[in-house]
Parts: structure tokens; sequence; C-alpha cells
């Protein structure tokens, strides 16, 4: 698997990523943003799920919700080329898995209060979750600049014929 990494690591796009100056910070700034696109609508859909925010018509909230179909489009196009340039920094990290199904029940909890499908009791509870999700994923990213065991594989990779 080792092996696998480190040919994408040496790809010209991976080392691109990695080393001009612009890219990383780029994409990065750019996944950060559409995470918070994503993570401002949930909170806000389960803050009004919740009565909370009572005064907001979710007919109003649901004008927003191309917004969030958006940012999770942006996020997953960053968060692939991000994933491209650090393939085993990431892939071997078992909470970048975890964010990533965190991310999933989040957003699908989301678009369940989006669309106002549930009792207003089950609602509220649905709502809890989908703000611990979103609580929980916004910190799973970011713990995993930080919890990697492998940077990158092509630094433990022997050259061929070596």
């Amino acid at each position: 698997m080792l092996e696998w990494f480190a040919r994408i690591e040496l790809s010209s796009l991976s080392v691109a990523v990695r080393e001009v100056w612009w890219v990383f910070p780029s994409v990065l700034v750019i996944h950060s943003l559409s995470m918070a696109m994503m993570a401002g609508f949930g909170v806000v859909i389960a803050a009004r799920a919740t009565g909370r925010v009572a005064s907001l018509a979710t007919t109003t909230l649901r004008r927003f919700e191309p917004l969030f179909l958006a940012g999770l489009l942006a996020a997953g196009f960053s968060g692939l080329v991000l994933l491209w340039g650090y393939p085993a920094k990431a892939l071997t990290n078992p909470l970048f898995y975890l964010k990533l199904i965190i991310l999933a029940l989040s957003t699908w909890l989301t678009l369940q209060l989006s669309a106002n499908r549930w009792s207003p009791h089950m609602q509220a509870r649905l709502a809890v979750l989908s703000l611990a999700g979103w609580i929980a994923m916004i910190f799973a990213g970011r713990f995993l600049a930080y919890t990697h065991s492998v940077l990158l594989a092509s630094w433990l990779i022997s050259p061929a014929g070596g």
C-alpha cells in the first residue's frame, strides 16, 4: 500500500500541491471556507429545528441550501486535491475515516432537518445530533494535521534497485 501512496506522491500534481508555494495554502483556504459554509448552514438548520430561532421560516432557510451543496462540492474537490498531495498522511490515519463518516452523517442529518420530514420532537433530537456531528467533524479535521503517523510514503520506500 505504501508503494501505491509513494507513486501518487511522486506524480506531478502531488508534487505541485506540496511544493508550489501558493497551491497548498490556496486549496486549504478553499477547503476551510467550503466546510464553514456546510457547517454554518448545518448549525443554523439545527438551531431552527431545536426551536432556538423559531422566527426563521424553514422556507427562508431552504433558499440557502444551494450554498450548502456548493460547499459540499467545493469541499469534496479541494479535499481530493489535498488528499492527492498527501495520500499516505490521510489514508493511514484512522481519524481521516472518522471525519468522513461524521461528515456523511452530519450532511444527511442537515438535509433531513432542512426538509422538515420529522415530528418536532424527533427534529429536536436529530438537531442535537447534527450539532454534535458538525462540531466533531471540525475537531477531527483540525486534528488531522497533528495525528498522522506517516507524512510521505515516498520517504519510507527505498528507490527501486537501491
